[in-house]
């Protein structure tokens, strides 16, 4: 089982199809494509894995910002044909490509010869992330691979940082909920600034992801115990980004508690 897993459709490097290939190669039988505030990954994904005997769910991770800080929101079983959603993705598309055409921008004013078109190339789904931005910056010679670029320039407090629109981790829960599914905290442990669980939980958050890839055991632990002392479910994924990614760690790679594993089977095999 792996709950967290990017694809071409966001900032991941495998296409759809092939991280369905992926997870038979890892003998998974349930699997989730969270791209970044995307669905397609999903629906192109869906035939095939009914043709592989992999059960699919439906996933999302939702990129917000605003007083609980830069924090990602996952999304699960939710409709993946709801309208509110097809309304959210559709701006956020747009926003996103105006955040890049104005990192872009704030990158020539500090000599870095880049061009937003290039960028946006490389978002092959059609969502543009500060990845594809770095991965440009890479290729024009700047930096001699994508996390320097992103870590010297484009990740927050950085030269070239700008504020995106603000959407906040209760509006992403609220629109998770809105379209009948749940929300999840994307992994706790790698968030560089202090944040309260407890405060998100007040939102109405559903569980946390106490397994991942970047998470050290100690961590895991301690996240496993705060989700059951906050009755909170529990998810867990490897991140995958792709073998050359930021996130490089494959699909199946992290191993969920058999607590886990048992709330999710029984969760999907419910509906």
């Amino acid at each position: 089982m792996d709950l967290h897993i990017h694809t071409t459709k966001s900032d991941g490097e495998l296409t759809p199809e092939e991280i369905v290939q992926e997870a038979v190669e890892a003998r998974l039988s349930m699997i989730a494509i969270t791209d970044h505030d995307q669905i397609a990954g999903y629906h192109v994904a869906k035939p095939h894995a009914e043709k592989a005997g992999i059960r699919l769910i439906p996933g999302i991770e939702l990129n917000t910002d605003g007083e609980d800080g830069e924090l990602h929101i996952l999304g699960y079983n939710f409709d993946p044909h709801a309208e509110a959603l097809d309304k959210y993705i559709a701006w956020r598309t747009e926003d996103r490509k105006q955040w890049a055409r104005n990192i872009v921008k704030k990158l020539n004013e500090l000599d870095y010869d880049t061009a937003f078109d290039a960028c946006a190339k490389r978002a092959t789904g059609g969502i543009i992330v500060r990845t594809h931005i770095a991965d440009e910056l890479v290729s024009k010679g700047y930096f001699p691979n994508s996390k320097e670029a992103y870590t010297s320039l484009l990740q927050k407090g950085g030269p070239a940082f700008l504020k995106r629109s603000v959407f906040t981790a209760e509006d992403a829960i609220n629109l998770i909920h809105s379209i009948g599914g749940e929300a999840y905290l994307a992994h706790p442990g790698i968030y560089p600034f202090e944040m309260s669980i407890e405060k998100l939980v007040s939102y109405g958050l559903d569980g946390v992801e106490v397994f991942h890839s970047k998470h050290t055991r100690e961590q895991t632990a301690s996240y496993e115990k705060l989700a059951e002392q906050l009755n909170l479910k529990i998810s867990g994924g490897s991140d995958h980004h792709g073998p050359n990614s930021r996130n490089p760690f494959p699909v199946g790679s992290v191993r969920l508690s058999d607590a886990c594993i048992t709330q999710w089977k029984e969760e999907v095999f419910r509906t």
